[in-house]
């Protein structure tokens, strides 16, 4: 049966709270994992909640960080004091925006964070209020360079967004083929995957998730992919001191030093007229019959919050043990 989103949301909060994050961050987090699970990006949603739990209650995470900052001009590095990569990237945005308010562009470098989720939950904001954002992160090695089969490099998420005088265009993409979240739930699901997606640790084309977890994940249009990866690896790792390749933390049982880096551009501080532009582009895409980035996860947003969300019943139970109650309670 379908869950409504509120729902979710408190379930969620009311666990953080008690795992001891503060009421705010505990808000933040939910609605950023469930707004993940609202747009079918469910390797970045619920699937990462009972992982996150267990890491707050053990203490590899920390639930009250105090996250410090650095730098001069328009640039500056916050070190996240190993918490949760959702209010890490939250914290780190706002003042990339303010930044960008004051100098007409703002950069903002993260280390010592976790996993940081779904990309354009964070840029939409800066969207929203008329500014343009670039966001990249790091994780855990999971991709082989062309030709190898030793992880090296995580799935380095890129994503940006765009305001137009209507919705904002929003890029969020791994830079694998798709991302690892699926090939966890392909096998959480016991079905096979795609052949291309991955290989297995003799770096053989596998349709087994098993294999391929304990393989490495394909780049998306192979050494482009794993070029973009690199770039990605070079801004949000090795820009703010975050941990490079395979230096990043055992997300199960230590620091995971992730690194993050967002750019935000005040568009009229270059030229007026920004949004306008941006609307004739998106304009024209829909009157060839295509796809503007953000339409698909939007549309799937509006349904999901009219309809409910489907939570298959493996999740499920898993959630409900760690929840200590069904989905459908009221969180107690």
């Amino acid at each position: 049966m379908p869950n409504a989103a509120a729902t979710l949301r408190a379930h969620l909060r009311h666990a953080l709270e008690g795992a001891g994050v503060p009421s705010a961050d505990a808000t933040l987090t939910a609605e950023a994992l469930v707004d993940a699970e609202l747009e079918g990006q469910a390797s970045q949603g619920l699937s990462r909640f009972p992982e996150m739990l267990g890491r707050l209650q053990s203490g590899s995470i920390n639930p009250r960080p105090r996250m410090i900052m650095d730098g001069t001009g328009a640039v500056r590095r916050l070190d996240a004091d190993n918490g949760l990569g959702q209010v890490a990237g939250a914290r780190a945005l706002d003042l990339a925006m303010g930044l960008a308010r004051e100098h007409g562009t703002g950069l903002v470098g993260v280390r010592g964070s976790n996993h940081l989720g779904a990309l354009d939950y964070q840029v939409r904001r800066a969207a929203a209020e008329g500014l343009i954002a670039v966001a990249f992160s790091n994780t855990p090695p999971a991709m082989a360079p062309p030709g190898t089969a030793t992880r090296y490099l995580g799935t380095n998420p890129i994503a940006a967004a765009f305001p137009t005088q209507g919705e904002p265009m929003v890029v969020d993409m791994g830079t694998s083929q798709v991302a690892r979240g699926r090939v966890v739930e392909a096998q959480r699901a016991g079905r096979s995957i795609p052949e291309g997606w991955a290989v297995d640790g003799q770096g053989r084309p596998t349709t087994d998730p098993s294999a391929a977890l304990g393989g490495a994940m394909v780049p998306m249009g192979g050494d482009k992919g794993f070029a973009l990866a690199l770039m990605v690896e070079m801004l949000a790792a090795a820009l703010p001191g975050a941990a490079i390749g395979p230096q990043v933390g055992d997300r199960f049982k230590s620091p995971t030093n992730f690194g993050h880096a967002f750019w935000v551009i005040d568009p009229g501080a270059v030229a007026p007229g920004f949004e306008a532009r941006a609307q004739a582009v998106a304009d024209d895409l829909h009157r060839m019959g295509a796809r503007v980035p953000g339409d698909r996860r939007r549309d799937e947003r509006a349904r999901r919050e009219r309809e409910g969300v489907e939570v298959p019943a493996p999740l499920r139970l898993e959630l409900e043990q760690v929840l200590g109650q069904t989905l459908e309670e009221a969180p107690s």
